[in-house]
Parts: C-alpha cells; sequence; structure tokens
C-alpha cells in the first residue's frame, strides 16, 4: 500500500470511529455530519469524499462491528475441540449463535447498535474480509452441505433464527428482563432448533 493509499484509509477509519463514539453517545439522528467531522479533526468535505451521507457510514459500521463478530463466531466453529465434541449440524449453528451471544454479552454497547440498525439487506451482504469475502450465507451453506441435510426455503430460516436471537437477546443482555442470559440460552437453542427441524427436507 502507497503512502496515499494509507492515508486514505488512516482518514476512513478515523470517521468510522468518530461516527461509532458520536452515534453510540447521542444517536445518529442527533448527530451531524459536520460534528463526526470535527471530532475526527477534519473538514466537512472530507467526509463526502469516504461516505454519500451519515446513513452510508451507519450501514458500514454495522457491516464492520458484524463482519468481526461473524468472523470470532467462524473460527469458535473450526476449533479443534468443537470439531472432537460435534460434528452435527444444529450444534454448528448452536455454536455460532452461542458465540456471536457471548461477544454482544461482552459488550452490550455493540448490541444496542447493531441491534438497533442491521437490517436484513446487510445482514445477509456481510462480506466477511478474513473468509475470502465470504458471506454469511455461504457460511450457512457450506454447513448444510457438509451436513448432507436439505432445507426449503433456506434464507427465511436463517432469517427467522437471525431475528429470534436479535429480538430475545436485546432485552436480556441490556435489561436483564425478563430472565438473565443463561436462562434464555436453554429455551433460546431449543427453539432453534425446533426452526431447523420445522425447515429440514425429510
Amino acid at each position: 500500500m502507497g503512502k496515499i493509499e494509507e492515508k486514505k484509509r488512516q482518514k476512513k477509519e478515523a470517521l468510522l470511529a468518530s461516527a461509532f463514539q458520536l452515534f453510540t453517545e447521542k444517536g445518529i439522528d442527533n448527530t451531524s455530519i459536520s460534528e463526526i467531522a470535527k471530532n475526527a479533526n477534519m473538514a466537512k468535505g472530507t467526509f463526502y469524499l469516504y461516505f454519500k451521507d451519515k446513513y452510508a457510514i451507519q450501514d458500514c459500521l454495522v457491516a464492520y462491528e458484524a463482519n468481526r463478530i461473524f468472523e470470532k463466531a467462524h473460527i469458535q466453529l473450526n476449533n479443534e475441540l468443537f470439531q472432537k465434541v460435534s460434528d452435527s449440524f444444529e450444534d454448528a449453528i448452536i455454536c455460532l449463535v452461542d458465540c456471536v451471544i457471548e461477544q454482544l454479552n461482552e459488550n452490550p454497547v455493540i448490541l444496542r447498535f447493531i441491534a438497533k440498525n442491521l437490517s436484513w439487506g446487510i445482514f445477509s451482504n456481510i462480506r466477511i474480509s478474513d473468509l475470502d469475502n465470504q458471506n454469511c450465507m455461504d457460511i450457512f451453506d457450506e454447513l448444510i452441505q457438509k451436513s448432507k441435510k436439505k432445507f426449503r426455503q433456506k434464507e427465511l430460516m436463517v432469517f427467522m433464527i437471525v431475528e429470534l436471537v436479535n429480538a430475545t437477546c436485546y432485552n436480556v443482555i441490556l435489561n436483564h428482563s425478563p430472565v438473565g442470559i443463561e436462562d434464555l440460552k436453554k429455551d433460546l437453542y431449543a427453539a432453534i432448533r425446533s426452526i431447523l427441524e420445522q425447515f429440514e427436507l425429510q
């Protein structure tokens, strides 16, 4: 990477860091582009060299954070210890979900930001850089192929699992209501197994 490209990368990352700080402190509606640029020690015009508007930088941030979370979950899934314990498709999905939940539980700020802004369109197109730019559906497809199972409407199945995890974990992690996260997991994972069974073709 040349000096010019490196400077561009640093400026973009500074804008992303600035936006993330302000969005999580004030919310996107209460944050202006001028504030994002000023907080990153840049002129407002510089912002537009990298992003169309504050919603574009929001989407970029959501994709980046989700990328990082799923990258870690995929590493956990391929951990030798897990591979020795189980090669079940259902267990693999639960492993992925559990790793995601644990990361969000450890960092509620990320949960608050992602849960409010992660649309299905963004989620289904997230490209995981350390996995050759595969998207999240590619990971699920690989697991399905490995299991040799067949499912109807795979995208709907994954959508329902993602929405279920998102909706139930938000209140439990942030407000510890109506139960704690460990109490939630048992029934949540049973519900995920039920969804998988519902969509499986016999």
